[in-house]
């Protein structure tokens, strides 16, 4: 159970579980009024809820309203209505016990554009420019983080822009952090730029980055195996692209209970896994034996890495997401067909048939799935020939719903919020930066 102590202290010391470290049930009360951006009226039932979260209320005929949310470091407010784009709204909770927001929407304007029915549709461009070239990308609010390499010097930025394309705040990563990797979302919510020897957590105070060093081995230790939280428990797994068998489980940070909710296994490669001992030659069998010995490793798994076997055409690394819809824990175990479906407790509920895993084209299948930033839908990404594709994915009988081909050639860095797919691309042939472009997914249900 050290290990588990080990990941709170960790996060607790970066801020992130100071109050649910402390007493049980402890909470914050947050408030606040929502108005129309033009007319500055007050907005009714408007939606306010935390982002992947059963906890919610909506405004009054006042546009108040007022809830308590779990005492975290960092909640991701998502605020809704049919008649209004949604806002996203980033929240720091320090020691107080009350917080006061607000927020302005903007109201959406229906206007049919004129289009040429002959012309096909064309991905509308979030940032564009000749002077840097975008290499990832995360949303922060309703603005992006863009993680860049400048033209000239060649040099790593980390950029905070808007969607009028204007860049609020650029810092350059320092040199000290080695190798920069991409952007990666934590299960907290924060933004992180991966380097090799640092990793740097994006904080914004009044549109302005800044960047908390964090020590690259304990985050990928602690934080980044831990996938979301329900209630009180932490949801994270043992996975190791070396191994075809992992668990995940749920750690209960109240009562310090750890849980195994579902085992993944890929029984065919694990076969051929564990008789990789059995073709070693006898040298090697001794010290896959020493190896168990001293190490406490069985011989087999031993034997799978002198031999190589993991590094080989015969061996593909384990891919079964966990998500989070609702209140539900949704596993999608590509292993056995199945996708799981788990109460907030860990309890299994049922399970349904999948089969979207298994297209006409084998190699089409990526292994990647997508889960919309603001809403509870999920995406499984497919490639022909470079020429990627989604399909919705239904959450509650595995079902594919309905196809979106990417207009974009070789599109990268795929990321999906309130209905639309993001990602970077630059044309082949020209001498066009990488862009970040949107584009509005739109199933075909045929």
């Amino acid at each position: 159970m050290n290990y588990f102590k080990y990941i709170l202290l960790f996060l607790i010391l970066s801020g992130t579980l100071r109050g649910q470290s402390q007493e049980k049930n402890q909470s914050v009360f947050i408030s606040g009024k929502v108005i129309d951006r033009d007319t500055k009226l007050p907005l009714k039932n408007i939606s306010v809820r935390i982002n992947n979260s059963t906890i919610a209320t909506e405004t009054d005929k006042k546009g108040i309203f007022e809830f308590f949310i779990p005492k975290v470091k960092h909640v991701t407010l998502l605020f809704s209505n049919l008649n209004y784009k949604k806002e996203i709204k980033e929240i720091e909770v320090d020691e107080d016990d009350t917080i006061r927001i607000s927020v302005s929407m903007k109201n959406f304007t229906y206007e049919l554009p004129i289009m040429d029915i002959t012309s096909k549709p064309k991905p509308d461009t979030v940032f564009g420019t000749q002077k840097f070239s975008i290499i990832d990308f995360d949303f922060f609010e309703d603005k992006y983080f863009l993680l860049t390499i400048d033209r000239k010097t060649d040099k790593p930025f980390i950029r905070l822009a808007d969607e009028a394309e204007s860049i609020l705040h650029s810092l350059p990563i320092p040199e000290e952090a080695g190798k920069i990797k991409d952007l990666y979302h934590d299960f907290m919510g924060y933004t992180n730029i991966m380097c090799e020897k640092t990793i740097y957590r994006l904080l914004v105070r009044n549109d302005k980055i800044l960047l908390a060093a964090l020590p690259v081995e304990d985050y990928n230790a602690l934080v980044k195996p831990i996938i979301d939280t329900v209630n009180s428990q932490l949801l994270f797994s043992n996975y190791s692209k070396d191994y075809p068998l992992f668990n995940y489980f749920s750690y209960n940070m109240n009562d310090s209970t750890k849980k195994e909710i579902h085992t993944v296994e890929d029984a065919e490669l694990m076969h051929a896994y564990r008789f990789e001992y059995y073709s070693l030659k006898t040298r090697d069998k001794l010290i896959a034996r020493d190896i168990e010995r001293e190490y406490g490793v069985d011989k087999h798994i031993a034997a799978a890495m002198i031999s190589g076997f993991t590094q080989s055409l015969f061996y593909t690394p384990l891919y079964a997401p966990l998500y989070i819809i609702s209140d539900t824990i949704c596993v999608f175990d590509h292993y056995k067909d199945c996708l799981f479906h788990y109460n907030n407790k860990g309890i299994k509920i049922d399970s349904v048939k999948i089969n979207y895993h298994h297209p006409k084209n084998w190699k089409e299948w990526k292994r990647m799935m997508l889960k919309d930033f603001t809403e509870d839908k999920i995406y499984a990404v497919y490639d022909n020939s470079g020429h990627k594709y989604l399909k919705k994915i239904n959450t509650k009988n595995g079902k594919d719903e309905g196809k979106y081909p990417i207009i974009h050639y070789s599109a990268d860095k795929i990321r999906i919020r309130d209905g639309y797919i993001y990602y970077v691309y630059r044309p082949f042939g020209t001498m066009q930066e990488k862009y970040l472009y949107k584009e509005k997914i739109l199933l075909d249900k045929k």
